[in-house]
């Protein structure tokens, strides 16, 4: 004989109760699109996304990248498990977003996923949009590098990252010798031509790692991630034997030589208190006849003698 059912074992969930979780789920995704909304940061955008998104997808972490603005940002953990989407606002080519976890999704969770990752396409354009404005503002018209207002911003976190990561740092700055008799015997337009080549010769030889700026006192800073200070005295003066050639510009030939110094971080070191070791470390190279490297390290503020007396002439 069948089981007997009655009405008080039954298990019914009355439509008053559905309509309340309905609610609740729409509020919730109100709450979450008005989150992201706020967001202008991307980085800030993708880490609320990968933290409130759980409560309606649980996965472990997220990828996204942008090749056409060089953008690769990771968050949370990589697992095995992926979904990837494409990002698209008309014309506009927004990347591709990876969400991943160790559990495969299952065929519901996918077309959740994909309900959650359309929340985030309006969002992330207005990202994108601020990302390039701020772009703007930290890149110096002359050369194309970042400007001194980058440096501000951007050396403290390096320096933070290289402690949490336990890895080395170390700044190299360089300054064309005489630039100021260039733009004085053959004008301003064929000394801002000399600023362009040393960038561009720069630029082709640093490794994906190192950044490069251009400071409000005319030399070019560049930040070696993961890099000593033996290291960073042999590539920058390979760096500085590229930048030693004839330019030519409108007719006019001349010569391009360059001097640097460079530090490594110390325990003690603040941003400053860096910049300012390279900084003398540079005068050193200058003072002694330009075309050359010194380096000074943290235990030498002196300008004592460095590894190797300090310098590659």
């Amino acid at each position: 004989m069948p089981p007997i059912v009655s009405i008080d074992d039954s298990v019914v969930t009355s439509l008053s109760a559905v309509n309340e979780q309905r609610l609740d789920v729409q509020l919730r995704q109100l709450e979450f699109h008005a989150l992201l909304h706020r967001k202008l940061d991307l980085q800030q955008l993708l880490e609320s996304f990968l933290a409130e998104g759980q409560g309606f997808v649980r996965f472990d972490g997220l990828q996204y990248q942008a090749a056409g603005r060089g953008m690769d940002i990771l968050i949370g953990e990589m697992r095995q498990h992926r979904q990837c989407f494409e990002l698209k606002l008309g014309d506009k080519d927004l990347g591709e977003v990876t969400l991943v976890r160790g559990k495969a999704f299952s065929a519901r969770e996918q077309r959740e996923s994909e309900r959650l990752i359309e929340s985030l396409v309006y969002p992330l354009d207005n990202s994108l949009e601020h990302y390039s404005a701020l772009l703007m503002s930290m890149t110096d018209t002359a050369t194309g590098v970042h400007n001194q207002r980058a440096i501000d911003e951007q050396l403290p976190r390096e320096i933070r990252f290289a402690r949490r990561s336990e890895q080395p740092l170390s700044l190299m700055l360089l300054t064309v010798d005489y630039l100021e008799s260039i733009s004085e015997h053959h004008g301003v337009e064929v000394g801002r031509q000399a600023w362009q080549s040393v960038a561009e010769a720069l630029s082709e030889r640093l490794r994906q790692s190192d950044i490069i700026f251009r400071t409000e006192k005319d030399e070019f800073l560049v930040i070696l991630n993961h890099t000593d200070i033996e290291d960073a005295l042999a590539l920058t003066d390979r760096l500085r034997r590229q930048v030693d050639r004839c330019v030519s510009y409108d007719n006019v030939q001349f010569m391009l030589t360059a001097s640097a110094g460079v530090t490594e971080l110390d325990a003690d070191d603040d941003s400053q208190i860096l910049l300012d070791r390279a900084r003398q470390a540079l005068s050193m190279a200058r003072q002694s006849g330009r075309n050359q490297v010194m380096a000074l390290p943290a235990e030498t503020p002196d300008g004592g003698d460095s590894p190797d007396d300090g310098s590659v002439a």
